[in-house]
């Protein structure tokens, strides 16, 4: 994975994730706290959302839980098989889904996950979950849902707007009735990643764009098809299927270029990923700007900062005789200085 996302030269060069905090919003997150698995020192705290009184179990013993750390190996995992988007990163890991149902208090779930994860200080949230319809069909979303207006998707966005770079899955009803992505993917000034195989091609089953308001989705996209990650059931390194999986690889690479340029700031972090992208500016509705390149970004963002720079270094110029210094974009005449 790292390779088609052209992570090796920057991990080669020693950035990897560290310093920067990634906020793992998902259901549970079965042996996570296996110390065999993953390095323990990586995962700095676990919340589960879920409303205790439920009883639902450690969010690290339930088997059936299991996606939650999955989604983390495609990051964190590292040995001689294969190596995460970021293994130096450190890990906040919440639980919010209840894998047993599917009802519309989840979504709240996330919004408090949300709002844990930026208590925390989460520099990058990675969300592998989605919404359209509900056991009780209380709540239901529908097409027109999907314009970033929803109590859920604001929410993303509010994360977003506040500093963080959220990526979120478009989902895996592209190949079903729904085909379209899900809440929250349709949120607004946020990574959605979609699907594709090893050729670059679309995932069948990864959720289309665009929004119902007409914003590019998915905007950008990474290996879901037989990706590499650690099965928490066998302990042994497996394949999955699932924008669930490109998700977090996204943001793990993001994790990576932002350790190498400090001075993004999110949206422009989210800006040079996009403009990486295999496509861009061309765009479709299941790839979006297509696969982002880590190493095209970084040169992205290491000319977008020294740009700014040089437009914070003062100058000297001559206008019409006189002696003109500009700083950040002023103008000041020298008195008393003129060329003749």
């Amino acid at each position: 994975m790292g390779f088609i996302l052209g992570l090796q030269p920057l991990h080669e060069s020693g950035f990897r994730g560290a310093g920067k905090t990634i906020a793992v919003i998902d259901c549970g997150f079965y042996h996570a706290n296996n110390d065999a698995l993953y390095d323990q020192s990586k995962i700095l705290s676990a919340h589960d959302m879920l409303d205790p009184t439920l009883q639902r179990g450690d969010m690290f013993e339930s088997e059936s839980d299991m996606h939650g750390a999955a989604v983390l190996s495609t990051m964190l995992y590292e040995s001689n098989e294969f190596t995460g988007t970021a293994p130096d990163a450190h890990y906040i890991l919440i639980r919010t889904e209840d894998v047993k149902e599917e009802y519309k208090g989840e979504t709240e779930n996330l919004i408090r996950g949300l709002e844990k994860a930026d208590e925390l200080g989460a520099d990058i949230i990675t969300i592998s979950l989605g919404y359209f319809t509900f056991n009780d069909g209380i709540g239901n979303y529908t097409y027109d849902s999907l314009d970033g207006h929803t109590r859920l998707s604001q929410a993303v966005t509010g994360m977003a707007r506040k500093g963080r770079l959220v990526c979120v899955a478009a989902g895996n009803e592209g190949n079903k009735t729904w085909h379209k992505i899900s809440v929250p993917a349709d949120a607004d000034s946020i990574l959605t990643v979609g699907a594709v195989d090893n050729n670059g091609e679309a995932a069948g089953f990864s959720g289309w764009g665009p929004s119902a308001d007409g914003r590019v989705k998915p905007e950008v996209c990474a290996p879901g098809v037989n990706t590499t990650i650690v099965n928490p059931v066998t302990e042994e390194v497996s394949t999955g299927n699932g924008t669930s999986f490109a998700t977090p690889e996204v943001a793990g690479m993001a994790a990576c270029i932002w350790q190498a340029v400090p001075e993004l700031t999110a949206m422009e972090l989210r800006e040079m990923i996009i403009r990486s992208a295999s496509l861009y500016p061309s765009h479709d509705d299941q790839r979006g700007y297509g696969i982002p390149n880590a190493e095209v970004a970084l040169q992205l963002a290491t000319a977008l900062i020294e740009t700014r720079q040089d437009q914070t270094k003062a100058r000297k110029v001559v206008e019409n005789g006189n002696i003109v210094i500009i700083k950040n974009g002023i103008r000041y005449t020298v008195t008393g200085q003129r060329l003749k």
